[in-house]
């Protein structure tokens, strides 16, 4: 089974077929965009917004739903760009980092690559640093969310698709940043921010739990580990 058939199988898998299942997907995921995501937004809803590898859309969906006009998508399946262009977005068809060189300089608030990183071979990852960095304005973020190289359960999304290749720690992410001119970087452990359901019980038991499970790796083996969920969601800003 090659790599795009894989994904066209999991596209169908997913049951995403349809305007109402993306909208349902972003309903699914809109608190953890809340929670994480939004503060790392402009304030200016009117600045352009793109989207790197948006899938289906549902991500672009909920920036509608948040009121900015200027969003717009790339990926590279034509069924995926079929779904999100109904979203309202401009969505173009065509490699991230071959859209991202075609884009004037300077020009975005923001890029966000959810679940991207993991895909690219490390040239390429480094490639779309680059690029990326050009387009963004000043004071720009490209927002990832990504495998956390530091879990040690990163294994749950690591190796849970044959399409990945390779992820990175924050320590990585913050060298590979200061190489490609970003002036800072900044990580969220997605850990009990996803959580949406009896918040009042659920979050604080996350966090001692988590800094329980931090103590015991530190007592057994010398390692601080910040951030302890599979999934890493970092901030580059220009």
């Amino acid at each position: 089974m090659n790599h795009l058939a894989y994904y066209q199988f999991q596209a169908e898998a997913r049951g995403v077929r349809s305007l109402d299942d993306v909208r349902r997907c972003a309903f699914e995921k809109a608190h953890l965009y809340d929670q994480l995501v939004q503060r790392w937004l402009p304030a200016d809803a009117r600045l352009p917004i793109a989207e790197l590898a948006c899938g289906h859309g549902s991500f672009l969906h909920w920036l509608k739903a948040k009121n900015f006009s200027k969003v717009s998508g790339v990926d590279s399946s034509a069924e995926q760009v079929a779904l999100a262009k109904q979203v309202g977005a401009g969505v173009a068809q065509d490699d991230v980092n071959r859209w991202l060189a075609r884009q004037p300089k300077n020009h975005f608030a923001a890029l966000v690559a959810i679940d991207l990183v993991e895909h690219l071979p490390k040239d390429d990852f480094m490639e779309l640093l680059q690029l990326a960095h050009a387009a963004l304005a000043p004071s720009g973020s490209l927002i990832l969310r990504l495998p956390n190289g530091d879990s040690p359960f990163v294994g749950m999304n690591l190796f849970n698709d044959i399409t990945h290749v390779w992820t990175y720690t924050p320590n990585c992410l913050n060298s590979l940043a200061e190489m490609h001119g970003f002036a800072r970087t900044e990580f969220a452990d997605e850990g009990a921010d996803a959580i949406r359901d009896h918040r009042w019980l659920k979050v604080p038991l996350a966090k001692f739990s988590a800094g329980v499970l931090r103590g015991l790796i530190k007592a057994a083996t010398r390692e601080k580990i910040t951030h302890l969920s599979p999934n890493l969601w970092a901030r580059l800003v220009k």
